[in-house]
Order: structure tokens, then C-alpha cells, then sequence
């Protein structure tokens, strides 16, 4: 029996360099050897726009967007949000802004298959505005009776927001590409006036709406091949 149990403590230990060398073989045939610049795109939003021509407000939105090893795609999203509120009918008052923005972030490609055609995205974003938001109208006097003109200072408003961002991005012919985002946005601070109320916020769009999304068209300027170092 001592014997025999030898004998399998020898086996073993004469197959443990095999089994490890097998191992660190499997590792590096799994190490993933693509070069880390894999690329730039740029992109264009067009929901923004759509509902900008369609609604009260909406934004003319831009990317610039790196590929790295097709995991990793950090981004600059900058424009300009457009907001005029008609009167309303309730409160007799209007507002309206144009002001620029920008985002600045980073997806991740959770994909299984990193180098194909179809990418799944989930990032993060911090978001930036400076505007003024001019609000005005005429309401009637509470105390007095009749009506008086009601005007805000356009005093400038520093805005600062984080978004989670999950999204899907496809190729659809050549460099053309295009994809869609799901976004939850919170308001990380704002010096706006006492008293007043934001009603639109550009790039972050009405306060009071925690969702949002973008419909992109990208065309890659620059794809590296997935060749290997």
C-alpha cells in the first residue's frame, strides 16, 4: 500500500511541470494582444436636434470619440442647448437659453466578442454648462390685484451633472456607424438663483427629468486592423 502511494506522489509530481506549463500556454494564447490605439470617430446626435426642430428645447450635439483595444472608448460630447418655453398658460411666464456644454467620459465595451461589428456599451459622464436663463412675462398681483411684468436677472449659472450610460453601437457600412444611449443624469451642483426655478439646463435637458438618450451617427476617421504587436 506504501508502496502504491509512492509511486502516485511520484506520477504526480513528475506531471506538475507539464500542467503548469500547459496553463501558462492557455494564459497567453487568452492574453489579449491588440495594439492599444485602435482608432478615433466623430459623431453627430441627432435626437438632439430632431427634438429641438420638433419641441421647446433640444440640443446641437457633437463627439469625438478613441478606441481603445476595442474595450475602452474615452470621449469629449460638446454642443450648444437651444431652449425657447412658449407662455404658459398656467403661470403666464416664458423662458428660453443658448448656451454651450460639454461631457466628458468613458465606455466600456462589455461585449463578449470585443473586435466585432456590434459593441455594447455601459460609461460614465461628467457634464459642464455655463448659461443664463432669461425668464419673463406678466402675472397678476396676489395683494394688490392687476398685473405686473416679472422679469429675471439673467444672471450666469454654473451647472455640474453625472450621468450612467448604457448603450448599443453597430457598424452599418464602412466607416459609418451607428448607436443609441440610455442615460440617468443627476444634478451634482448648481449656483442657481434663490427662488428660481431651472426649467431647462443645456445638455442635461429639463431638470425636473432624471432620463435621457441620444441617437448617434459616427464615421471612424482612423480604424487600425486588429493586427497584433
Amino acid at each position: 500500500m506504501q508502496l502504491r502511494i509512492l509511486l502516485f506522489v511520484l506520477l504526480c509530481s513528475s506531471l506538475m511541470p507539464y500542467t503548469a506549463f500547459g496553463q501558462k500556454r492557455g494564459m497567453e494564447e487568452e492574453k489579449d494582444t491588440t495594439k492599444l490605439f485602435q482608432g478615433i470617430a466623430v459623431g453627430y446626435n441627432l435626437a438632439g436636434t430632431v427634438m429641438r426642430m420638433v419641441g421647446d428645447y433640444g440640443e446641437f450635439e457633437g463627439m469625438v470619440q478613441v478606441n481603445l483595444k476595442d474595450k475602452y472608448f474615452p470621449l469629449a460630447e460638446l454642443g450648444l442647448g437651444s431652449a425657447k418655453h412658449p407662455t404658459d398658460i398656467v403661470t403666464n411666464i416664458q423662458a428660453k437659453t443658448n448656451s454651450p456644454f460639454i461631457r466628458l467620459g468613458c465606455d466600456y465595451n462589455i461585449a463578449k466578442n470585443k473586435h466585432d461589428d456590434y459593441r455594447v456599451l455601459f460609461g460614465v459622464r461628467y457634464g459642464f454648462t455655463n448659461f443664463k436663463q432669461d425668464i419673463s412675462g406678466i402675472i397678476e398681483d396676489p395683494v394688490w390685484g392687476g398685473e405686473l411684468s416679472y422679469v429675471v436677472d439673467d444672471k450666469s449659472i454654473s451647472y455640474h451633472w453625472g450621468e450612467i450610460v448604457f448603450g448599443v453601437d453597430a457598424k452599418l457600412w464602412g466607416p459609418v456607424r451607428l448607436g443609441w444611449t440610455f442615460r440617468y443624469k443627476r444634478r451634482l451642483y448648481a449656483n442657481e438663483p434663490e427662488g428660481q426655478n431651472l426649467w431647462y439646463v443645456p445638455g442635461y435637458g429639463m431638470e425636473s427629468n432624471a432620463l435621457g438618450g441620444t441617437f448617434n451617427v459616427k464615421i471612424e476617421l482612423h480604424k487600425k486592423k486588429n493586427d497584433k504587436k
